[in-house]
Formats: C-alpha cells, structure tokens, sequence
C-alpha cells in the first residue's frame, strides 16, 4: 500500500516528542481504517470466482477423416456407425441418420437432431480400457461399480483447427478411425500409423464448418467446458435440449390421453316394439 514506506519511516524515527508520537499513532490509526475498508470492499467480494481450467497439448498435423450417424461400412472400415462405442442406439438417439447429402446448413434437413451435431471420435475407449484410462487420460477416475460401463470420456470438448487457423469446437461422441485403444496417442506423445495415420474422425458439421477434403490434416486438442466460445456448436446444442423436452412431453401427454369410446347405437326392430 502506498503510506507503508512513511509507516516504517515513523517508526524508525526515535521519539523525541509528543508531537512524533502523536503523528505515529494518527498514522496507524489511518491505516487500520484503510485496510478495514478493504475487507469489507462490496466490489472486491463481487467479484467472481472463476474455477481454474486446464490446457491441454495441440496434436498437430494429424489425418482427419469425416463420418456420420447411421453411416454404413466404408472402404478402410466394415464398422457402421448406426451405433457408437458407448450408445447402442446413437442413431435413434439422434434423431435419424446424419447424412451429409441430406443436410441444411450444419443440421439434418428432414428431422431436428437431438444431439450436438458437431461430434467426433477418437481411437480410445475407456470403458473397454480402464487400466490405460487410469494412466493416460488426465480426468480419468475408478468409478464407482454402478458407473463401470459410463464413459468418462463421451461428452469431452475438442478444440480442432484448420489449416488456415479456423477453429471448430466439437464433443467427442464415439471411437475411432480403425483403433480403439490408442491412450498413448490420445493423451500422449505417440503418433497414429494405421491408413495414412488418420487419428481424428468429425462430423459433417465439422467437416464443412472447417472446410474440409480429402484427407486434410488439422491440429487438435481437449478444451474444458468453460472455454468453449459461442459458435453453432452450443446453439444446436441448447435446441437439441429444448426439442428433445418437447417431443418427451408430448409422449407423456399422448400417454395419459385416451379418446372417450364411441357410443354404441342399439337398433330396434319393428318386430321388437310390439
């Protein structure tokens, strides 16, 4: 604080009067004042308190291919993607097929999907591989025995950036190009071989938000939540929410909803009214 340096100066000073003595003590007494207020700074105690976040290392120059919900079997791979590594039912989950052909804008151009639509994969499966996710993957803890088949990693933000400096931002939704045990290159140092050493999968979103072809390569890395920007990649993903909450109300409207059974007409022949 700017009065410390007189502070040490009074009290370096010998007392040789009342007057030093009454300065020294109107000094202090000053200063408590001062740092009392700043205690009680409503703006100070305002401010907020942002939870520290982590930066992770850039892969860079790695092969990225493209693939889609729902997408059959390829010429490098007989896996389809109909359902993921962690989702049995990925494309009903989504809504339909993620077919790049039939899409407007980033989004499917027949249905509202009900997931983010800027997904990747990578070739690490942590449900499968628990002991490699222990000593790779840096979030990674033992769950519980109700949570084993829970991946720790579905879900998880990459940043992936082009080779013009244009960034996308995507979940990581399933595993692959060709390998699912890949900790070493996912988390570490260790480079991809297989198929031109193609490490990165994305969406169609991605694919065409990047401007992607071929086997282009690009840079990327793991964000955490809080460092994600505003993009498409959030704004589908709040619609996604609010129409998978309205479809989920319809269905429990059309459940408790039952159309009152049509009257039975009674017909009475002539011969019976006699």
């Amino acid at each position: 604080m700017p009065w410390a340096p007189a502070i040490r100066v009074f009290t370096a000073l010998p007392v040789t009067s009342g007057r030093w003595v009454f300065a020294a003590l109107a000094l202090f007494g000053f200063y408590g004042l001062c740092m009392a207020a700043d205690a009680t700074d409503p703006d100070a105690a305002a401010k907020p308190k942002t939870k520290p976040t982590t930066t992770y290392p850039w892969k860079k120059n790695i092969v990225t291919t493209f693939f889609w919900i729902g997408q059959g079997g390829s010429s490098y791979s007989d896996t389809t993607n109909a359902a993921s590594a962690w989702d049995a039912t990925w494309t009903k989950s989504y809504g339909g097929v993620d077919d790049p052909s039939r899409h407007e804008g980033f989004v499917p151009r027949k249905f509202a999907a009900t997931q983010n639509p800027f997904y990747v994969a990578l070739p690490f499966n942590d449900v499968v591989y628990p002991e490699l996710a222990k000593k790779y993957c840096p979030w990674y803890h033992t769950p519980r025995e109700a949570d084993r088949y829970i991946s720790q990693c579905k879900g998880k933000w990459v940043q992936i950036m082009n080779r013009n400096g244009k960034s996308a931002y995507a979940q990581w939704q399933d595993v692959g190009p060709i390998r699912t045990d890949m900790a070493s290159y996912v988390f570490g140092d260790e480079r991809p071989r297989e198929f031109n050493g193609a490490g990165l999968d994305v969406s169609p979103a991605v694919h065409d938000y990047l401007g992607l072809s071929g086997l282009d390569k690009t840079h990327w890395r793991f964000v955490d939540d809080a460092d994600v920007p505003p993009g498409p990649w959030l704004t589908y993903g709040e619609e996604a929410i609010i129409y998978a909450a309205l479809k989920r109300k319809e269905r429990e409207l059309a459940d408790v909803w039952h159309p009152a059974p049509k009257p039975k007409v009674i017909t009475v022949s002539a011969d019976a009214e006699r």
